[in-house]
């Protein structure tokens, strides 16, 4: 008759012990390979832009993969529209995203349609674009009254843009902005250029 062989309590428990730990460190390394940038910040930085290094003019902000829309903002800085001026950026390493070149005004943006009361409606203002090669990407002169006015209802600033004054730039490549106005308008208010694009709602 054969005998059963059985083990002791305490080895058995060892046993047990060193496999849960076996599988458990296992388990863990081959979670972490299929956790792409797990050492990379989550908010700001995803797979997406992994190289995104904006280098040119301006001060770049990048508000994060959860940023629905405008996640990307270049900040241009003011531009004189009270005297004529002509002012040239350095566009470099901006993402491949839809941008919009916004003129933004110390005005705010009426309930419906354009303002009324805006006394620089006249003002003939130049916007254009050129990548590294001298290649034309855009070219918009009109006055400010046939721009769309854009943002937020009863906001103290409005955002004026064209249909031209959109674009989306290449990976790699460098582009020019130009910024122009012949005569200037002593009425016309303070005002900034801003360049943004970007946000999961935007694809």
């Amino acid at each position: 008759m054969k005998q059963k062989l059985t083990l002791p309590s305490k080895k058995i428990s060892l046993i047990t012990v060193a496999t849960a730990l076996f599988f458990l460190t296992c388990g863990c390394q081959t979670i972490k390979q299929f956790i792409p940038n797990d050492e990379v910040a989550r908010f700001g930085t995803d797979r997406k832009y992994t190289d995104l290094n904006y280098t040119g003019d301006g001060n770049f902000t990048d508000y994060g993969r959860k940023a629905g829309i405008l996640r990307f903002v270049l900040d241009l800085g003011a531009v004189d529209l009270t005297e004529a001026s002509v002012s040239k950026f350095e566009l470099k390493g901006l993402p491949e995203v839809e941008f919009v070149c916004y003129l933004r005004v110390d005005h705010p943006l009426p309930t419906l349609g354009k303002p009324k009361d805006f006394e620089a409606g006249d003002l003939m203002f130049g916007m254009s674009l050129e990548d590294e090669n001298g290649t034309q990407v855009f070219s918009e002169k009109a006055p400010l009254k046939s721009w769309t006015w854009s943002g937020s209802v009863g906001a103290p600033k409005s955002d004026l843009y064209t249909r031209k004054t959109i674009f989306t730039p290449k990976k790699g490549k460098v582009y020019y902005i130009k910024l122009k106005n012949n005569e200037g308008n002593l009425k016309a208010p303070r005002a900034e250029i801003l360049i943004m694009g970007g946000g999961w709602k935007a694809f």
